[in-house]
């Protein structure tokens, strides 16, 4: 009787362990969306947040909150999302009260027809975004496109601003790299239409690209194909005057701790960059630059938890001399 038993249960588990199987087949070939989805949801439980939204004006604007103590308020940047973060999240939320939105116009966040997305309209709603959350002094990071809106918003509110933290910054001059003439040239780098074309921006925004099966690269292809000709119109505005130099003509009017963080490697914003920061960050009672390696373009994703006790570490002091 106990060697039926066993058998039995032997049998139903293979039966369950083959419907399992079938199962996740079915959902690879005919839904992947479903995997990336509960791989975020995944990153969302490991950093510790939750999804919320709010209205601000007229955008609905998504973001993940999570943690207590003194707010981190984390700024992604072009084509990013607040996904982007979760990595490094992960290692804030035990010490602070951290805030991760999506830019009106990406991810979950509203796009309005006819809108303006540029960088001077992505201050204000930032700034409408804070007051509706009532972060009164937050630490301010900003990666990319979000680095440059970050700094110009701590250059027009210094009494809300413990400390800015510029992460591969765009918004300001440097040496151009191969990505950089591509953009110069009217290109749109970030559009990819092909698995192919995908895997090769990858190696330009990674310095090791994370591995992703065939069929979820293709819900990547596809969402992001939705997204051509905004990406298309609003890189326009951005490697043009004002907005490409934005950043750049107003860090004499920052005056609070700036931690210039970079990656060696970067592929897309050159790590020449950093001498322009420096140059111009004349007002900043502290200014600290910091190296990461190896990774590209994505600090936050490559190196996150190096990131995280970086940051926490640049909060804990933020009135050091310069």
């Amino acid at each position: 009787m106990v060697k039926r038993a066993r058998f039995r249960i032997v049998r139903a588990l293979g039966v369950l362990a083959l419907v399992l199987v079938v199962l996740g087949g079915a959902v690879y070939q005919f839904r992947p969306d479903w995997l990336i989805d509960a791989e975020y949801a995944r990153w969302v439980w490991r950093a510790g947040v939750e999804r919320h939204d709010i209205q601000v004006a007229d955008h609905r604007i998504a973001y993940y909150e999570g943690g207590a103590g003194t707010p981190v308020l984390l700024i992604h940047g072009f084509t990013g999302s607040k996904e982007n973060w979760l990595p490094t999240a992960r290692g804030l939320t035990d010490r602070f009260r951290v805030v991760m939105p999506d830019l009106p116009g990406w991810g979950d966040s509203s796009r309005l027809a006819g809108a303006d997305y540029a960088i001077e309209p992505q201050v204000e709603r930032l700034a409408a975004l804070i007051d509706r959350l009532g972060l009164e002094r937050m630490h301010l990071v900003g990666h990319s496109m979000g680095g440059q809106i970050a700094g110009l918003y701590a250059a027009r509110h210094p009494e809300r601003v413990l400390t800015l933290t510029l992460a591969d910054t765009a918004g300001v001059h440097f040496e151009q790299n191969a990505f950089a003439r591509r953009v110069l040239a009217g290109e749109t780098p970030f559009n990819f239409s092909t698995r192919e074309q995908f895997w090769a921006f990858m190696r330009e925004l990674f310095d090791q690209p994370p591995w992703l099966p065939p069929r979820l690269v293709d819900v990547m292809v596809e969402r992001n194909v939705t997204g051509h000709e905004f990406h298309r119109a609003l890189l326009e505005r951005l490697r043009q005057e004002p907005d490409a130099l934005h950043l750049e003509r107003s860090l004499d009017r920052i005056r609070v701790p700036t931690l210039i963080l970079w990656c060696q490697r970067d592929r897309l914003l050159d790590f020449s960059s950093i001498d322009a920061l420096r140059r111009g960050l004349t007002s900043a009672p502290k200014v600290e630059v910091a190296v990461f390696e190896p990774c590209s373009h994505m600090p936050m994703m490559e190196q996150p938890t190096l990131m995280a006790e970086r940051l926490a570490r640049f909060f804990a002091e933020p009135g050091a001399a310069r």
